[in-house]
Order: structure tokens, then sequence, then C-alpha cells
């Protein structure tokens, strides 16, 4: 065991030269997707709990089928999926940023993360007091308003402990 930790202990450092190695890129696509991650999930949490069926059902099913496939078979079908599209594939912005495994490997991560944290969000909203919500209504605040100083901000104070 010492043996290998000495021969491979460099692989572990965040820059080998020229090149990133192994830690750094973790830490980078770490870093990217949960931010990513957390920053789609916030509109897709109000689309969940909006009394529009198609709009919270199809956010439903998203998370859903994330949360419900293993994070490897999403790798997968993302890397030997997408490219294979004709969509990728004609348009040259597309057809660039998925010549990249390291891409692939971001997106998946990130709609991963974001599923999960979409559902949080929105368990957060919905145990979020009515009471609350009458007292920001008969204040006369409109829903953009009241979703943005009342509802997101007690819900997320509500949801931090569950993202660990």
């Amino acid at each position: 065991m010492i043996e290998i930790i000495q021969e491979y202990w460099k692989n572990y450092l965040f820059t080998d030269g020229y090149r990133i190695t192994g830690l750094a890129i973790t830490m980078w696509l770490l870093v990217i997707s949960i931010g990513l991650g957390f920053y789609l999930s916030v509109p897709l949490a109000v689309a969940r709990v909006s009394k529009n069926k198609l709009l919270s059902r199809s956010v439903w099913l998203y998370t859903y089928v994330f949360r419900s496939t293993p994070l490897y078979v999403q790798l997968l079908l993302c890397y030997t999926g997408l490219y294979s599209l004709q969509v990728v594939r004609g348009h040259a912005l597309m057809a660039e940023f998925f010549r990249s495994g390291m891409n692939y490997t971001l997106l998946a991560f990130t709609l991963n993360t974001c599923a999960y944290t979409t559902e949080i969000f929105a368990g957060a909203i919905k145990a979020m007091p009515y009471v609350e919500i009458e007292a920001a209504r008969a204040y006369g605040m409109s829903t953009f308003t009241l979703y943005r100083r009342v509802i997101l901000p007690s819900a997320l104070r509500c949801a931090l402990p569950y993202l660990q």
C-alpha cells in the first residue's frame, strides 16, 4: 500500500507542470455543477409548485427521470447519445461544445444536481406557512414580489440543511 502511494501521489496534486490533474478537475466539476444546478433549480422549483399542471408535471417528469436513474447511466447516455443526434451535429456551436467529454460530464452532473435540488426547494416552498403568504397578499404584493421577497428567501433558509 505504501509503495502505491509513493508512486502515484503526484497524480493527486493540482498541477503537473503543463496539465491539470485529477483532483483539480474533480473540484472544478464539483463547484461548477453545484453552482449551475442551484441556479437552474430555483426557477424549476417554482414551476414545480405552480398551479399550471402542464408546467408542474413536466418538471416532475424531469426530476423523476433524473432522480430514478443512476448517475453512471446518465453519463453514458449523455456521452454516447447526444452527439449521435443530428440536431447536435448540424449546429456548429453545439457540435463544438459536445466534442469534449468534460462538457458531457458537466452537463450530466449539472442536470443530476438540479433534479435533486429542485425537489428539495419545491418541498421547502410547499412547507411554507400559508399565513405568511396571506399576509404578503394583504400587503398588496404581486406574485413576483411575493416570491422574491417572502417565499424564496424563507424556502431557501428552510432547505439549506437538506442540501448537505
